[in-house]
């Protein structure tokens, strides 16, 4: 058992499958890794839980030591179903398809009696099929592999399929399209429970930087305007997501850039595509968002809170990453409602 002075644990629970795909899972738990590495407040204790002591990996590379599949979760565990690949880099003695869909059944009876409403459950990739065939995904959103999108709507018209997005977001219920795109779910979720700047922190480590689908709205908000390599800029946009709600203004960051106004407003919109109040109040924004979604927080106060100069303010901003006003996003985010008008 691992042991950490950390003030909160988390267990986390990866189960693996069948041939799991190694990006799905390793990704995703760097993730984890660096934030235990960057803070001491929560520890991600990570465990690897299957059918079997030791799975072969898409790659042909094994992971032993594998846990059998628990018989109880804790309450605040999570619960990280990878997704599975067809073949085995270097390899043609393949699991015959009895054996392979006789592991997928095992899982999904094991979902369907342990996983309880206050689980935060994840799926990466072709994961989202067994927790659909699960039933967990019913009344969700939900989204994977766009190779299995088919496959995910056979199994239940009750989910809320969103095909042409990087990841959904649905109360405690996270789906991934997978591979690379399970880092991203990951940061996203660590970003809510330590916040932007470790988030932010970590990308950078992993350099993560490019926002990869500007049509999905619930993208990593870190990641905009990341993608570029000044190394000033970059200083700049990690001394303000250290403290997004700070009184920041444009003379200050220049000075800290060692540059004029001009110069510096200039250098930052072309390396970033955003001018420097449209990026700090995304941040902002994105610390709004997390308020609004971990409690019942009175909008009334979100500005002060946020730096904003006034409620006025705060809602122009929101206005310009939302369709929905702020009571009504939150409202739309428990329920599960349409996020647009």
């Amino acid at each position: 058992m691992n042991k950490h002075p950390a003030k909160n644990i988390i267990k986390v629970y990866f189960v693996l499958g069948p041939i799991p795909l190694m990006l799905d899972f390793a990704g995703p738990c760097e993730i984890f890794r660096r934030a235990n590495i960057m803070q001491d407040q929560t520890y991600f204790d990570v465990r690897f839980v299957g059918n079997h002591r030791e799975i072969q990996t898409s790659i042909g590379l094994p992971v032993c030591n594998i846990n059998p599949l628990p018989s109880t979760i804790e309450d605040d565990a999570m619960v990280i179903i990878s997704g599975s690949a067809s073949t085995i880099l270097g390899h043609t003695d393949l699991p015959t398809s009895t054996e392979i869909n006789a592991e997928n059944t095992a899982i999904v009876n094991w979902l369907k009696t342990s996983i309880r409403p206050a689980h935060k459950l994840i799926t990466i990739c072709s994961g989202a099929l067994l927790a659909a065939r699960a039933g967990l995904f019913d009344g969700y959103k939900c989204t994977t592999h766009h190779d299995s999108i088919e496959e995910l709507k056979s199994i239940s018209t009750n989910i809320k399929i969103e095909d042409n997005c990087l990841f959904t977001t649905d109360r405690n219920r996270y789906a991934s399209a997978g591979i690379t795109s399970g880092v991203d779910l990951m940061l996203e979720i660590v970003g809510e429970k330590l916040g932007i700047a470790i988030a932010a922190q970590i990308a950078k480590f992993l350099v993560v930087y490019t926002r990869r689908n500007g049509s999905d709205p619930q993208m990593s908000p870190w990641l905009k305007g990341r993608d570029h390599l000044n190394p000033t800029i970059h200083r700049i946009q990690d001394m303000v997501g250290k403290a997004p709600t700070k009184d920041w203004d444009v003379t200050q960051l220049a000075n800290a850039a060692n540059m004029s106004v001009r110069h510096f407003s200039r250098l930052f919109n072309a390396q970033t595509g955003l001018s420097v109040p449209d990026y700090i109040n995304g941040l902002r924004i994105a610390i709004a968002e997390q308020s609004l979604r971990a409690e019942d927080k009175q909008i009334e106060n979100l500005s002060d809170e946020l730096g904003f100069a006034s409620s006025r303010h705060f809602r122009r901003a929101w206005n310009q990453h939302h369709e929905l006003p702020p009571r009504q996003w939150r409202n739309a985010m428990k329920t599960g409602a349409p996020l647009n008008v």
